[in-house]
């Protein structure tokens, strides 16, 4: 892991805190690229207990109640963003978790069938600690969906980065490098097994849509995996 700290780079929760109003308006083509993906490895989760962990604005808990998830639990750290997703949400069953990872997750081992980490963990310093605790909240076979900013990106010194509203300027949020195989290490010493990964490179057809995309037409721009606890019960 390196960090891609440069000294302009903002703080996570000041920079989610600013990116907040503009965010779902933003022509983000790594969210275009990674969301319906993740949304196609939920899985059958009608009636399940889902955790958005760093649900941001709620594109992913909107889309897990969308699916029929049963019971959705949606964490984040900045209270701009989730005063976004629940603006969004009023009425829909969602329970609200302000929390910061790696910080113990304040759930009962085994309470989740699924977990879903959209463009969170290339904020997180300590992944293996923050993966084991996902672990450790899944039911035995429940799922982890991670999604990131591909590490061709960041090993090149991109960091996550939006407009700034309100003065026009680029600002670049505090992000961590892994190569792939990192990834896949700590996933392993959490103790789960990779169901899926796939590389998200950006097609032309999308930089028609969004002119943000359009430096990245061929590159890879994301990155998402899938893995499942094991059942230790079966044999």
């Amino acid at each position: 892991m390196t960090s891609m700290r440069a000294p302009d780079d903002l703080p996570v929760l000041i920079g989610y805190a600013a990116w907040a109003p503009c965010y779902d308006g933003d022509g983000n083509p790594l969210t275009a690229l990674e969301g319906p993906i993740v949304r196609a490895w939920f899985g059958p989760i009608r009636g399940k207990r889902v955790l958005d962990i760093g649900c941001g604005t709620g594109r992913h808990t909107e889309a897990l109640l969308d699916a029929g998830a049963g019971r959705v639990v949606a964490l984040d750290p900045t209270p701009e963003m989730i005063a976004r997703a629940r603006a969004k949400l009023i009425g829909k069953a969602v329970d609200w978790v302000r929390h910061a990872l790696p910080h113990p997750l304040p759930f009962a081992d085994g309470t989740f069938d699924l977990a879903v980490l959209g463009l969170v963990v290339e904020h997180l310093a300590d992944l293996a600690a923050a993966l084991t605790e996902v672990a450790r909240v899944l039911t035995p076979r429940g799922r982890c969906i991670v999604s990131t900013l591909h590490p061709d990106r960041t090993g090149a010194g991109q960091r996550a980065r939006f407009i700034d509203p309100d003065t026009g300027a680029r600002r670049h949020i505090k992000t961590y490098h892994r190569t792939i195989l990192e990834y896949l290490d700590a996933a392993r010493a959490a103790g789960l097994e990779l169901d899926e990964e796939r590389t998200l490179p950006v097609p032309l057809e999308l930089a028609e849509k969004l002119p943000r995309a359009e430096p990245y037409v061929g590159k890879n721009l994301g990155w998402v995996a899938r893995w499942s606890k094991p059942d230790s019960s079966r044999p």
